[in-house]
């Protein structure tokens, strides 16, 4: 696929077919994760491969328990509003139970140029606020995360680039660490990549023009 391919037809997939997704590929789309920009070469991620459904099913058990806890306080307030967001768990958090592959991203703090400068120089509190406020940790965990979709794209494989159920990240790091013994201490959930051969009829919404969001000086 031409470099401008892979770019404008990227999608987030949500259904996925059967079909598996090669050893051989899955290690070219960490691969490139690996290679990404980070600064100062923190490299501050680690990669956790899934794919027993099982195992993805208890994650999602875990989402929706604590999309349920969560639901629950807000229905005192606003039944509507609890059921919107019961619907947004089963409608937008569990469909990486039906990837192929589940790529759970952890992170750990990066901070910037600066930062301990600022604390030695005991610069206000607010100072230092403001000078983490790009959180370019998490910057760094972007540009992994895009080059493994992007990559992705190239080999035919689509991916749904996950937040949203990051209410539920401290569950899911146990629901690992009880079921397989894995933990990095010190790092965190930042997303998961579901990866898949995508169905047909994914639709993608609109992108603003050029001349919206781009300052030519």
């Amino acid at each position: 696929m031409e470099f401008k391919d892979v770019i404008y037809k990227r999608q987030s997939i949500r259904k996925f077919t059967e079909q598996d997704v090669s050893q051989e590929d899955l290690e070219a789309i960490l691969d490139a994760g690996r290679v990404a920009p980070s600064g100062k070469n923190s490299q501050n991620w680690h990669f956790v491969v899934i794919r027993d459904r099982g195992m993805k099913e208890k994650i999602g058990q875990a989402i929706l328990d604590k999309n349920e806890l969560i639901a629950k306080k807000m229905d005192e307030k606003d039944p509507e509003k609890g059921l919107r967001f019961r619907k947004l768990a089963k409608n937008f958090s569990l469909f990486f139970i039906d990837a192929p592959v589940l790529i759970v991203v952890y992170a750990t703090v990066y901070h910037c140029v600066g930062y301990y400068e600022y604390l030695f120089a005991e610069f206000p509190q607010e100072d230092i606020d403001k000078l983490s406020r790009s959180d370019p940790g998490m910057q760094n965990i972007g540009a992994a995360v895009e080059n493994m979709v992007l990559a992705a794209n190239d080999l035919g494989y689509g991916c749904c680039w996950m937040t949203g159920q990051n209410y539920a990240a401290d569950e899911i790091v146990e629901v690992i660490k009880k079921e397989t013994g894995f933990e990095k201490e010190g790092y965190f959930l930042a997303c998961l990549l579901p990866i898949g051969v995508p169905q047909e009829g994914a639709k993608s919404p609109g992108r603003k023009e050029l001349s919206e969001i781009c300052t030519f000086l």
